[in-house]
Parts: structure tokens; sequence; C-alpha cells
């Protein structure tokens, strides 16, 4: 096959990209950033589909994400053991960890030039805090208000739709979708009466609209995606006497994918951007930052329409306001299947 031939067989594949993933690959990312904005992962989950069919129809696919966040960090860098009892002495809260698991169904049409996905996730997040202060006379968080959660549960509907007829050649377009406040928001920690953060619930109560733009391309037998999302809440929920707002969030994400080593491998490489503004609770900010992945991945077609490919995300830039846990690493895990 000589370059031009082939480059032209790269482009229908992001045709692809374009018709059943790129509308939704920041939203599965926003499900998880609920308690900071260091859980999120703002990774292209369906950045691999591409190849496995350009024919209209459905698409289905299931997605795994892990995330823990076990570091603590202030700023753009990793907190001292002195700022964090700095911060524990002014009455701060201290939180240990907090692990994410998030399994998430999508249902995907795609016609010519526009197409619609809804997606739904399944989530577990298990958490562990100091607490604060309070009346303890030690002088470092220790586990005399050591508390604990674990929640799991239906999180936030999301259904996406995107158009390409803006262009020609179908390569790029626009998105624009909603998500619904379907996750639980009254979980309480592990003794049953306290009620857990609101940043820390499964659902946000809140009502967002995404909005957003792609645009794809292909250089001999790489191919390439850039793309940007904004989320916004339009209508939030009243819990407990405290209105819950959550940040606008910005993402932006690029990568590449090399074809060269066959139909069935691909090799991929991801760049994401999250800018989340702080969450307002009941009129005091928390949270909130801006973060930079580096995301390495592999793609491997299994026959029959089917498709297996993940991800690693690795943290190469993070700025946290105040003093977030922050993950060192994520790892996604996709199977989709295109029914042709």
């Amino acid at each position: 096959m000589n370059a031009a031939n082939y480059s032209s067989h790269i482009r229908t594949p992001f045709r692809m990209v374009a018709a059943t993933a790129l509308a939704l690959l920041p939203l599965v990312a926003m499900n998880d950033a609920l308690a900071c904005a260091a859980c999120g992962d703002s990774l292209s989950k369906e950045w691999g589909t591409q190849g496995i069919s350009s024919t209209p129809g459905f698409t289905a696919d299931l997605s795994y994400n892990y995330i823990k966040q076990d570091q603590q960090r202030y700023g753009s860098g990793k907190a001292s053991s002195a700022k964090i009892s700095e911060l524990w002495l002014a009455g701060q809260e201290i939180e240990d960890y907090t692990t994410t698991r998030t399994t998430t169904a999508s249902l995907n049409y795609t016609s010519d030039t526009w197409g619609v996905s809804a997606q739904l996730p399944f989530v577990q997040r298990m958490h562990g805090t100091f607490g604060d202060n309070g009346a303890s006379a030690s002088s470092s968080p220790d586990y005399s208000s050591y508390a604990t959660s674990s929640d799991s549960g239906i999180g936030d509907i999301r259904v996406i739709g995107k158009y390409t007829g803006f262009s020609a050649d179908k390569t790029s377009g626009i998105i624009a979708g909603i998500k619904l406040p379907t996750g639980s928001t009254n979980a309480n920690f592990n003794d049953g009466v306290t009620p857990l953060d609101r940043s820390l619930q499964i659902g946000t109560g809140s009502t967002d609209v995404i909005l957003g733009g792609f645009v794809t391309g292909a250089i001999a037998e790489y191919g390439w995606f850039a793309q940007g999302t904004v989320q916004h809440a339009v209508a939030t929920k009243t819990i407990a006497g405290a209105d819950y707002r959550p940040g606008d969030t910005y993402s932006l994400n690029t990568g590449i994918r090399h074809a060269k080593f066959g139909a069935r491998f691909t090799s991929m490489l991801q760049l994401n951007y999250i800018h989340r503004a702080p969450d307002d609770v009941g009129g005091t900010p928390l949270d909130g930052g801006t973060l930079v992945y580096l995301a390495p991945g592999a793609s491997l077609r299994v026959g029959g329409g089917t498709s297996v490919y993940g991800f690693v995300q690795l943290p190469v830039y993070q700025n946290v306001n105040g003093l977030q846990l922050s993950p060192r690493y994520t790892l996604t895990l996709v199977v989709s299947h295109s029914f042709e």
C-alpha cells in the first residue's frame, strides 16, 4: 500500500472516532473527579476503538477505571510533614486516602454526520480521613479521630451527542451533552451517622451541560486527534441546608496512534490537561486545580468487531488548591464491540 492510500485508509477510521468516541472522551473523567481536582481521569478512553469499523451503527463499550489517591500535595509540590502538621494544628481536615473504581457501560449510535451515546457508571469509593484537629492534643494527625467510608452505586448518567456535518471530510465537529443527577448524595461515614463530604458522594446532585469540539487527522501511518470541552453545572441540589455546586471543568486532550504494526495491534499516546475551578459548598470554595497527564497505551483487535485496549495515566504536572490527595497513576481498561 503506498503512502497516499495508507493515509486515506487511516482517515476512514478517524471518522469513526469522531462519530463514536470523541463525543465522550472527557466525560467518564468527570464522574471520577468528585473529591478533588487531582482525582479525575481526563483520558480519552474511546481513542482505541478507531479501526474497528467505519460503518454507521451501534457500538457498546465496557470500561474499568482505577484511581487511588494516597499522595498528599500542596500547590505544585508534595506536601511536607511540617506543612501537614501546620494545617492539622490550624484545624484543617487531613485526608488519608481515597480509592475509586468506576465501571461504565456505554451504548453509542453513529450515523454519517451525527452520533449519540449514553453512559451508565457504577462507582465504588473507599475513603479514610484523620478528620480535623478538634480537641486532640496531638501535634500531627493520629488515629484518635480516624474515620472511614465505603460506598457504591449507580453514578451520574450522561447522554452525549456529536455532529460532524460542518466539515466536508467529517474530521472535525462539535460535542454537546448533559449529565444527570442520578448518583447518590446521602451516604454516611461507616459510623452510620456522620454525613460523608459532598465532594466524596457518588453523585454531585447537579445537572451539568457539556460543550466542546474536536479535530482529527493523519500523517502517513500516524493518526492524531485534539479536542476540548467545558462542563458547567446549570442546576444544583440543596442537601442538609448546604448547596453544592461543582466547579467548572475544562479539558484539553490530544493523542497520536501508530498503526504500522498491523491491523490487530496499535500503540497510542495521549496528553491530557484538566483544569477544575473550586467547588462551592454553601458559599465556601473547596478543592480545584490544574493537572497534566501523559498516558501511554495500546489496543488489540480480537476479532468479530471486538477490541480491547488500556492506558496508564501518569501525572507530569499537578497544581492543586490547598492540601489535596492525588494519584500516582491511574489505570484504564476498555472492551469495545462494534455491531456491523
